[in-house]
């Protein structure tokens, strides 16, 4: 086919010039993914000037904005990108989002509530993304709870998540963690006891990166050692 030139014809039949009837509109057509880019761009320049707690209300628009074209046919992230033809970018940032949020829960709970919301929403509405993603969601929900001061919940999301992926390495160290080495709420007592329980609990159940749970336990015995 011919390439049409500015001055032609527009081969619409409009009986305008291309360059002042499609080939305008072919320039000024946005697509679906271009204002989440924007938007997420604009998270990135915040964080780069550290400013957490605004670049999370930022996102958070972003991920109102990519909710709008989950339908019940699209069961992961890597459709999700398929269907706004961009290049993984929200594969990419996802994640980001998660993190940061829990940035900023450290010194705005409400932060803390808004990473369970979209932790939950994302398992939810993309069950079949890529398993570490799922998990890695999952566990900063578990993760939040505790933050909260809500050990019972945090305690059963623990557990789910050992029963899902039982090997795991990361799902026994996280859950270790809450209890000693880094806790995330001051007011759940240090229990050494039961951190160390649960990363042996990691090597009975022969998870994968082994070494990781061998490193916790050594730091769990210099830390009582420096409390004795």
């Amino acid at each position: 086919m011919n390439k049409i030139g500015r001055n032609e014809p527009c081969p619409c039949g409009s009986g305008k010039k291309y360059k002042k009837c499609c080939l305008d509109k072919e320039r000024k057509e946005v697509k679906p993914f271009d204002k989440i880019n924007v938007i997420i761009q604009e998270g990135f320049e915040l964080l780069e000037k550290k400013k957490v707690k605004e670049a999370c209300i930022t996102w958070e628009k972003v991920w109102e904005e990519t909710k709008k074209f989950i339908t019940p046919e699209i069961r992961s992230v890597t459709q999700l990108d398929d269907i706004l033809q961009n290049n993984g970018e929200i594969h990419n940032w996802c994640q980001d989002y998660e993190m940061e949020l829990g940035n900023a829960g450290n010194k705005d709970l409400s932060f803390v509530e808004k990473r369970i919301t979209y932790c939950r929403e994302f398992v939810e509405l993309l069950p079949e993304s890529a398993p570490l993603i799922i998990e890695n969601m999952l566990r900063a929900e578990a993760e939040s709870y505790f933050a909260l001061g809500k050990q019972n919940e945090g305690e059963a999301a623990f557990e789910a998540l050992v029963r899902d992926f039982p090997n795991s390495a990361w799902v026994y160290i996280g859950w270790g963690d809450m209890y000693c080495l880094y806790r995330v709420n001051d007011n759940i007592p240090c229990d050494y006891e039961k951190a160390e329980k649960i990363y042996r609990m990691a090597l009975d159940n022969d998870v994968d990166e082994r070494e990781a749970v061998l490193d916790r336990l050594e730091e769990l015995e210099g830390k009582k050692q420096e409390a004795n």
